[in-house]
């Protein structure tokens, strides 16, 4: 089936004023999404997002209903513009909420039974119902297929279905649900063919109705995702714009008052090296001159490469400073970029450590097990398993590999030696630190390019691209959005101390 969902034709991406508060234009494209997730008010009203958790709060889920009152909670607004996997849900199923609305729907479709259960029949609620079913699809066509629409808007035109009722009363239900069926295959995106495929093969008219309806739900969903998707850029704008705006106003609170903050661009300042006379050329060995900071240009501000490693000391091993006070939103994010860092670090240093005795980088089909096999040991590291135990298991599961691949009397004389090896791996090991490095300087590269085809992946991270892929978009994404809230009062305090 074709992605109707995701073409530019459905929805073109609306242009905001780049006035300082744009408030109204956010809630605008806020209760256009709220519209388009649902048949009614009632079930638009529970649809929301999952709210990770923060430096002070729990992880909570936020109502789409709540999100004008949440747009002053900067947390919020934050997490929109940085997470790009933000997306609308349903509400968790086992939960109060989910539960509410169940009870909800399972009543309204027992009342509807009910009327259709009634001698002579009731067909009021099933009308309504079906009108509802033309309304959802005016925003799932809307601008992509104006010929489904046109079909749509006349075969469930109220009159016809009034009239419909009226004469062939039994025939309601199956005529226009074999029609909706057919035209929600033409709409639906590809992750919906299998539940339109499934709605063909029922054969109670009323069942069918239901699923119908939750079908739609889900495509209206994915709509409202997919306008969410296509205006991501505004939302970063907005949060960017927001954020110095409330940053302003705690500057004028607490007088430049941030000493973590001030703390870890001390640390981080660049030493300044002035250029020596000849004489000192020459003592030196040969000529030496400061070298000017790389940049950055990040929409208004121009960021120094510096700044760069000054955000990745929070993802060194052994760091214990504590967050600079204008990092604070991302504080649980950098602490689960860090230990997702470990992890693949500690997964690609066995690997290298393991096809350094045995295998070679040929034996693909096998490396790519064993690393699959590593990175799933290693899930609970370092958060609820500390690294000793760590390796004690990742050489367990490297021991395993080896006995089923090579003959015991091959393997004897090399095994003691990778076994010491894999328990030593730690943040001093020359090999692990050479990997961790590659990864730093992988990180550091994507950020300085604007095309990402632009930058080298790192070897030793052939076996983890995809997760590494990731780990260096978030760190990309949080130092840049961070930067452009912030860059020029640190570039201004740096200077000063």
């Amino acid at each position: 089936m074709p992605d109707n969902t995701g073409r530019d034709a459905r929805m073109k991406k609306e242009e905001l004023p780049t006035e300082q508060d744009n408030r109204k234009q956010i809630m605008d494209m806020l209760t256009k999404l709220m519209k388009a997730t649902s048949l009614n008010d009632n079930n638009a009203q529970v649809i929301g997002f999952l709210m990770p958790a923060t430096d002070n709060e729990p992880e909570k889920f936020v109502e789409l209903s709540d999100l004008e009152c949440s747009l002053e909670d900067m947390a919020l607004v934050h997490e929109i513009a940085i997470n790009d996997k933000f997306k609308l849900k349903p509400p968790q199923p086992n939960t109060l909420l989910s539960t509410v609305q169940t009870t909800m729907r399972d009543a309204y479709w027992n009342m509807l039974r009910a009327e259709l259960t009634q001698s002579p029949p009731c067909y009021t609620m099933v009308i309504q119902l079906l009108l509802d079913i033309k309304e959802a699809f005016k925003a799932l066509l809307t601008g992509n297929n104006d010929r489904a629409l046109h079909a749509i808007l006349n075969v469930l035109n109220e009159d016809n279905i009034r009239q419909l009722a009226d004469e062939h009363g039994s025939a309601l239900l199956k005529h226009n649900a074999e029609f909706i069926i057919k035209i929600m295959g033409m709409a639906c995106c590809p992750a919906r063919d299998a539940e339109v495929a499934a709605l063909k093969r029922k054969t109670d008219p009323f069942t069918q109705l239901r699923g119908i309806m939750e079908v739609l739900d889900n495509m209206k969903l994915d709509m409202a995702n997919f306008v969410l998707a296509n205006t991501r850029a505004q939302f970063v704008r907005y949060s960017v714009e927001y954020e110095r705006k409330k940053f302003g106003e705690l500057q004028s609170i607490c007088n430049n008052h941030f000493p973590d903050t001030m703390a870890w661009l001390k640390r981080n300042k660049p030493s300044k090296v002035d250029k020596p006379s000849v004489e000192g050329e020459e003592a030196a060995g040969g000529p030496s001159f400061r070298q000017e900071a790389r940049t950055i240009q990040l929409n208004d501000v121009q960021m120094p490469d510096y700044y760069i490693l000054a955000y990745q000391e929070y993802l060194q091993p052994d760091t214990t400073y504590p967050i600079p006070e204008l990092l604070k939103l991302d504080h649980e994010r950098m602490v689960q970029l860090k230990e997702r860092a470990l992890r693949i670090c500690t997964c690609a240093t066995v690997i290298q450590l393991t096809y350094t005795f045995f295998w070679k980088p040929v034996d693909f089909p096998k490396r790519q097990d064993l690393a699959a096999k590593l990175a799933i040991i290693s899930m609970d590291y370092p958060a609820k398993t500390d690294l000793k135990d760590l390796l004690e298991h990742l050489w367990l599961q490297v021991r395993i590999s080896i006995f089923n691949q090579w003959e015991k009397s091959q393997i004897n004389a090399a095994m003691g030696a990778l076994q010491l090896n894999i328990l030593s791996i730690n943040s001093t090991m020359p090999v692990y630190s050479i990997i961790w490095r590659k990864l730093m300087v992988y990180m550091k590269a994507l950020i300085m390019n604007e095309k990402e085809e632009n930058v080298a992946f790192p070897d030793p991270f052939l076996d983890y691209r995809s997760e590494t892929v990731q780990i260096a978009g978030l760190f990309k994404r949080i130092v840049a959005h961070n930067f452009e809230v912030y860059g020029n009062f640190y570039q201004k305090s740096m200077q000063e101390c």
